[in-house]
């Protein structure tokens, strides 16, 4: 029960000053049926397991004890969640069927007649029903607070039965019984549903991380930017969305652009982020020195001559005829690094990514003496198909352009062919799967291992990746993980 309680805070949870969120997220009305179901199943188990406590009394000449009270069988019958607007959410349900049985012991005195005996009892209760309204909010850290709003419950009709003769006795007292069940279960259904909001549910979210690590060095930030808005028709959270570096968590020098709309409903949950998560990401991880790579032909896997100063094939000393003269016998070796954070473009059905950075070019001799030859400035476009799976966002990178320009040369000029195969035979094709195995290794989506992507679909909007998905409620947490990014990859591979 408490899982769908706080259903709608759990999907929420994951201050800013920008005035738009870097992620969003907004639940469906199909999705609120979808959480109706489970909380049918959930608090029926729940309700069946109350104990209800034991009635006593006394009238027309009678003592009874009510003892032994178990639910037998109870049925939701109508039951819904429904979106109000502000905050808030409102739990109904209708003709709710109740039985229950126990046992009663009576003493019957007056006068000089005394009798006493003891038996069982049935109750029906049908047409029951209750309500509950419950309000989403966010403390002071953005972490979602849930709290129940008033609980009210009817009883509808009640079928009190005895088993057993002396029903002339019984009728003295089985209206007070009965009155007394009916409202010690008003009492308790509400206690159930209120004491899971306030207590379980809130004590839950109130330990809910904000900050989540992706590895050693990152951390994703997706605290709440304000209370979750509630319409009619759906309920939608903006949070920050941020990437920082875990050690110094300094916010980027630029803010989140609009994102698009959602304008469909047919799923129960979308989930929305801005090309600013990877942007906040690129910034960190350029600002902290992660876009450095050293490529040497240990990291080519086919064509391993290729970076040769002498070779009797294809090397870089036959098409760059200086660095062959100056230093027969000897690799080159290629330093990579960043000088300025990447940026992400979405537009609709595309993404790319922007790079820019220079290449500094070494002579490895066989002394292992390192000598520099060259400078390549070099400016980068790559385009990545995107899909999505197991809560996880994959690419595949579908097309590179690179230019280059060379600078401060240490051995003259150096021919547009020679750099061409250097781009082409030692960059890209050792680049290239680099960024496809960082696809396929996935950027993962705020979940809970209690919650199940169903049905998943991602699309490429302005600004924006949509992510559409049912859910499936799987019950092992309640706490959201963040499948973490393995930090190396990230240093070395990007």
């Amino acid at each position: 029960m408490l899982q769908v309680i706080t259903l709608p805070c759990i999907l929420l949870a994951t201050c800013i000053h920008a005035t738009n969120p870097g992620l969003r997220l907004h639940i469906t009305q199909n999705g609120m049926n979808y959480a109706n179901t489970v909380a049918v199943d959930l608090i029926s188990k729940t309700v069946r397991n109350a104990k209800i406590p034991d009635q006593s009394g006394s009238g027309h000449h009678v003592e009874y004890n009510i003892y032994g009270l178990a639910i037998k069988n109870f049925q939701l019958g109508t039951s819904s969640i429904k979106l109000s607007s502000g905050s808030d959410l409102k739990w109904a349900t209708a003709n709710i069927v109740l039985e229950m049985d126990g046992n009663f012991h009576y003493k019957y005195r007056w006068h000089f007649i005394k009798i006493s005996d003891h038996g069982r009892f049935t109750v029906k209760f049908s047409g029951m029903s209750f309500t509950v309204g419950i309000n989403a909010g966010v403390d002071g850290n953005g972490r979602p607070t849930i709290k129940s709003a008033q609980c009210a419950c009817n009883s509808g009709h009640v079928q009190f039965k005895f088993h057993g003769g002396r029903a002339w006795i019984y009728n003295t007292f089985a209206g007070k019984v009965s009155k007394a069940i009916s409202n010690q279960f008003q009492k308790k259904m509400c206690g159930i549903v209120q004491n899971l909001i306030d207590n379980n549910a809130q004590k839950s979210l109130s330990t809910m991380k904000v900050q989540v690590k992706l590895g050693k060095l990152l951390t994703l930030d997706y605290r709440l930017m304000s209370a979750p808005k509630a319409t009619p028709q759906f309920m939608e959270a903006s949070l920050k969305g941020e990437i920082l570096w875990s050690s110094n968590k300094t916010e980027a020098p630029f803010a989140p652009q609009l994102m698009a709309p959602i304008t469909d409903s047919k799923r129960m949950v979308y989930i929305t982020l801005s090309d600013y998560v990877f942007n906040t990401m690129f910034y960190q991880a350029h600002k902290h020195n992660m876009l450095v790579f050293n490529l040497t032909s240990k990291n080519i896997k086919d064509k391993k001559d290729i970076l040769n100063t002498t070779c009797s094939g294809l090397c870089i000393g036959k098409f760059i005829p200086q660095i062959g003269k100056a230093f027969p016998n000897s690799t080159v070796e290629l330093q990579m690094l960043s000088t300025k954070p990447p940026v992400t473009n979405i537009s609709v059905g595309v993404l790319g990514v922007r790079a820019e950075g220079n290449i500094t070019l070494f002579a490895r001799k066989s002394d292992k003496s390192l000598h520099y030859l060259f400078i390549i400035y070099t400016k980068a476009s790559i385009k990545v198909n995107l899909s999505m799976a197991n809560e996880m966002i994959h690419g595949k990178l579908y097309d590179m352009k690179i230019q280059t320009k060379v600078t401060n040369s240490a051995i003259g000029t150096i021919n547009d062919r020679g750099l061409q195969f250097l781009v082409d035979g030692a960059i890209i094709t050792t680049i290239e799967p680099m960024i496809n195995g960082l696809g396929t290794k996935g950027f993962p989506i705020p979940s809970t291992k209690d919650l199940q992507f169903q049905q998943s679909g991602l699309k490429l909007l302005q600004n924006t990746i949509l992510i559409e998905t049912d859910l499936k409620y799987a019950p092992k947490s309640t706490v959201l993980k963040f499948v973490p990014m393995n930090e190396r990859y990230l240093a070395n591979e990007i």
